[in-house]
């Protein structure tokens, strides 16, 4: 399978068209493919870093080889209940905004790939994007978080455990 395809199939799902002439469309593009990747779906672009955050040379490539295809979302690919899921999920916590993608592409590619604890990734994005405001940053990463860091059953049972003193307590006070 030509690895294009899958990612037209993704793009598809997010009802995402590119123009490959406009530079927030190319940008949105490589976000996707790489927040993607860093969420475990292997679709074969390798992304690197850049000024511009996690990049694939080889994804801008096919974007302007296939420029048509990648338009009119032009594929036969189905994808996966599982990766559906993904691109919904994906959609729903980023939508196609370039600045939001672009900050949680770099802080998942500092912490995921770059195995950087939360407090250097968040240095590392600040150096590499001292142009994005506190309030920019800290809602990429919030997203970023949300689409990369599925807590485990484990995670909610504690949570659980946590808020459960305050819920127990909330329902008294409407019981009242």
């Amino acid at each position: 399978m030509e690895r294009r395809k899958k990612v037209i199939a993704f793009f598809r799902e997010l009802g995402f068209a590119i123009d490959i002439s406009q530079f927030d469309d190319r940008l949105i593009a490589q976000k996707l493919v790489c927040l993607l990747e860093l969420r475990g779906i292997d679709l074969g672009y390798p992304c690197n870093i850049h000024v511009r955050g996690p990049y694939s040379p080889p994804l801008a490539d096919d974007l302007f080889d296939f420029t048509n295809e990648f338009r009119n979302l032009e594929t036969d690919l189905q994808l996966k209940p599982a990766e559906k899921e993904a691109a919904r999920d994906l959609g729903r916590i980023f939508g196609l905004k370039p600045v939001p993608l672009e900050i949680g592409a770099t802080y998942g590619y500092y912490t995921r790939w770059q195995k950087n604890d939360p407090l250097e990734a968040l240095r590392r994005l600040k150096r590499l994007k001292p142009f994005y405001s506190e309030t920019q940053i800290a809602l990429g990463i919030s997203k970023a978080n949300e689409f990369l860091f599925r807590p485990t059953p484990g995670d909610l049972e504690e949570l659980s455990e946590e808020t459960g003193i305050w819920q127990r307590a909330s329902l008294k006070t409407w019981e009242s």
